[in-house]
């Protein structure tokens, strides 16, 4: 099949969503854009120097970035969550000035845009840690479902207000429930208490136009006809130690990943030719197939030097894969 080479990043990226052959393989980093509206994302809290988010939770630096202050849990106890949920008027917004600039900022180029949507299991557990978030599931999961719910009708509030004016491609929840080993949590206790909160929230972005999409790192295979039932489109980053080619032939999934964060590619001592040989292996055993979009997921920041690597390999062979 021949394509234009002249499309623009939309247009290729409307040829991956189809299932169809697009002109390059597209990267996450060059050809998609991830949005959090600006009145939403952390803020410096000037007298602490940390990173606050709207519910709260501090943030420190850590060697790959901010991770929760977890010697400060905003919640203890999640029978209480209602004492801790602040009260947040998303009216005083102005939603259009918002959006026009963070898309002026972030896809000046025409990118496609990821609206960050939020995240309900990812919230709690920022606020709780894992280990008592975890252990919340089993001693209070009525509680933690009336919570994660208030969490994702906050989010899907915003989501909505910001839709409007944004006009993403694409509705990403982040949602880390997984290990390279297998999930955190049961398959039962997921489908129970989470699976029905994300229900509603995949449900809204479909509503609105706009592609679900979710965040999961791990192996996550035991869930993906879940996924597949809540109307998510599209996973990132769907990581090797799942069958993603299968996926994508059986459900028709848009795969955002395909790289081994735990080869030879990511370690401290890979050499150049290491690291653009994991590109070309993750294009070359996943591009043939389609519905495939390049994204360097786990490449630690403790290697800037890599990251650099990874986007310019990313961008060159991507770009000749289909006409070379």
């Amino acid at each position: 099949m021949n394509v234009k080479s002249e499309l623009t990043i939309l247009e290729n990226m409307q040829l991956v969503i189809e299932g169809k052959q697009p002109a390059w393989i597209p990267s996450y980093s060059y050809d998609c854009a991830v949005i959090v509206p600006a009145a939403l994302d952390r803020k410096l809290d000037k007298q602490t120097g940390h990173l606050v988010d709207v519910f709260g939770t501090r943030y420190i630096d850590a060697a790959d970035g901010q991770v929760p202050d977890h010697s400060m849990h905003r919640l203890t106890d999640v029978t209480k969550w209602r004492e801790v949920m602040p009260k947040i008027d998303l009216s005083n917004v102005d939603w259009e000035e918002d959006a026009r600039m963070m898309r002026a900022k972030h896809a000046a180029n025409g990118q496609a845009v990821h609206l960050h949507a939020g995240f309900v299991w990812e919230q709690l557990h920022y606020m709780m840690g894992f280990e008592d978030a975890l252990t919340a599931l089993l001693v209070e999961p009525e509680a933690v479902f009336d919570c994660l719910n208030a969490i994702a009708d906050f989010w899907i509030d915003a989501m909505r207000r910001y839709c409007k004016y944004l006009k993403p491609e694409f509705a990403v929840f982040f949602e880390h429930m997984a290990t390279a080993r297998g999930l955190l949590m049961s398959p039962s206790t997921y489908r129970s208490i989470i699976k029905p909160v994300q229900k509603k929230m995949y449900s809204a972005v479909s509503e609105l136009g706009v592609i679900p999409e979710i965040h999961i790192d791990g192996y996550v295979e035991e869930l993906v006809p879940d996924f597949v039932e809540l109307g998510i489109r599209a996973i990132q980053p769907f990581q090797i130690m799942n069958d993603i080619n299968h996926y994508k032939e059986k459900y028709g999934l848009i795969v955002f990943g395909g790289w081994d964060a735990f080869g030879p590619g990511n370690k401290e001592e890979s050499t150049e030719e290491e690291i653009r040989e994991s590109v070309r292996l993750a294009m070359d055993t996943y591009g043939p197939t389609y519905r495939y979009i390049f994204m360097g997921s786990g490449a630690t920041a403790r290697f800037g030097k890599h990251q650099a690597i990874l986007a310019d390999e990313a961008f060159k062979y991507g770009r000749t894969f289909y006409t070379s």
